[in-house]
């Protein structure tokens, strides 16, 4: 089996970044999009689409999948498991793994705004920042630190994040649960779920929407809504 990757890229830039990336197989141009538009197509503006194709040996394509972008493309477990069952190989379970956006570690911050009742009901404004590992695709866990003036100025918390993927590798709805305690004016347990929508639009950047309800030890219900960006990072 043979690997080839083919851009519309110069020459000259193919092997800059063949270097930079120490990237062992060859990276072909394609100036013209000859290849491009047999394989995976172009788009309106004539830049070739992204794709991944499997040719047989007899010359036959037994696997394509085009995306209409770079974040869309198959992931590498998927490309291997297409590969396996294609050509009739086995090979061993990817372990490098952190390509795909929704597997990715992020650093995340989000802020909107909501309503608190503790007695009588009052508007606020909320804002966190997280830091989340993957445990797989499925899966977030990491610390918080949220804010909200009114009742719980500063909460440091252990979140979990379930995931179910809904747009390739770049999209998702997530179901979270947070808890731990707040540290400063009314001490004590909190807790929070939410639940929103995230995508990745770009490798590393990712947007999500939310929306939830918190409480508090002391009585303290809130619910709220925000808006969030996040920083991806490649864990391997």
């Amino acid at each position: 089996m043979r690997l080839l990757a083919i851009s519309a890229d110069e020459p000259h830039d193919s092997r800059l970044f063949k270097m930079m990336m120490r990237i062992w197989f060859p990276l072909l141009s394609d100036g013209d999009l000859a290849v491009s538009r047999v394989y995976a197509g172009e788009t309106s503006d004539v830049n070739a689409l992204p794709g991944v194709t499997i040719i047989d040996r007899s010359g036959r394509i037994v696997f394509r999948q085009v995306a209409s972008a770079k974040d869309d493309r198959i992931s590498t477990a998927d490309l291997l498991a297409a590969i396996d069952r294609t050509l009739g190989t086995h090979g061993p379970d990817v372990t490098n793994r952190g390509f795909a956006a929704i597997e990715r570690a992020q650093i995340r911050l989000d802020a909107g705004g909501g309503i608190v009742t503790s007695g009588h009901t009052s508007g606020t404004g909320v804002a966190s920042l997280a830091g989340l590992f993957p445990i797989d695709r499925y899966l977030l866990v990491g610390p918080r630190v949220g804010f909200e003036p009114r009742d719980a100025p500063l909460d440091a918390e252990l979140e979990l994040i379930a995931r179910l993927p809904i747009w390739h590798d770049a999209g998702a709805i997530e179901l979270a649960a947070d808890g731990g305690y707040s540290i400063f004016d009314d001490r004590g347990p909190t807790a929070a779920a939410r639940a929103g929508l995230w995508f990745a639009v770009s490798p590393t950047w990712s947007v999500q929407l939310d929306g939830g309800a918190s409480w508090h030890e002391h009585g303290t219900v809130g619910a709220f809504a925000t808006l969030g960006l996040a920083r991806l990072f490649r864990i391997h």
